[in-house]
């Protein structure tokens, strides 16, 4: 089976941000625009769901400050354990599209049926990556298809065509022995679910 992956260098990410915008761009995930300043009276954020996001980490000590940009999104993991955690779900027919999460056997994309998913939120509880997330209005979970209606058209990811510093690439088919290679510290043990994801320096 091939396996849809991705490569990320980790010193030319910036943190731009626009991996994420073009991300909530292209799918319209909640909320679709900004709340209006102080709106919500009870002190805490809106509630949200982005399929990417980058997460900002700093180590060093002065005069030599180091701040790393990782961008950060579902892996399509070999072992998905959103998969493997779900009551409406089989780990021994996993590519079953009928289930409410399913891995496709053509190309290894992690999808969620939302027709299907109760909103349990078990798979969330289950991600060492945090890429499920819960939708409070739908009441079901989202994340990352891997842009699938763009792969089908010809077309790269939204959040792959729109890095600016050339830091995120899509791989066709991605070496899962290369799983989790050059992480950043505090990511997540690939052994755990054989993410389709390696850090690099240099363009794949």
């Amino acid at each position: 089976m091939t396996q849809r992956g991705w490569v990320i260098d980790l010193d030319k990410c910036i943190g731009c941000e626009s991996c994420s915008i073009a991300c909530k761009s292209e799918n319209n995930t909640r909320p679709v625009c900004s709340p209006l300043p102080f709106r919500n009276n009870r002190g805490v954020l809106p509630d949200h769901v982005s399929y990417r996001w980058v997460v900002k980490k700093e180590s060093g000590v002065y005069p030599q400050p180091v701040v790393t940009f990782v961008t950060s999104s579902c892996n399509h993991c070999q072992h998905p354990a959103c998969l493997a955690s779900c009551p409406l779900a089989d780990v021994n027919d996993p590519s079953n599209p009928s289930q409410a999460i399913f891995k496709r056997a053509a190309d290894g994309i992690v999808l969620i049926n939302e027709a299907v998913c109760i909103g349990c939120e078990r798979c969330v509880e289950a991600c060492p990556y945090g890429a499920p997330q819960f939708n409070a209005v739908s009441a079901k979970v989202e994340k990352c298809t891997f842009c699938v209606h763009r792969l089908e058209a010809g077309f790269q990811p939204a959040c792959v065509t729109t890095c600016v510093g050339n830091a995120l690439h899509y791989v066709v088919d991605f070496n899962s022995a290369e799983s989790g290679t050059g992480a950043p510290a505090a990511f997540a043990s690939p052994l755990l679910t054989v993410p389709s994801v390696k850090f690099d320096n240099g363009t794949p």
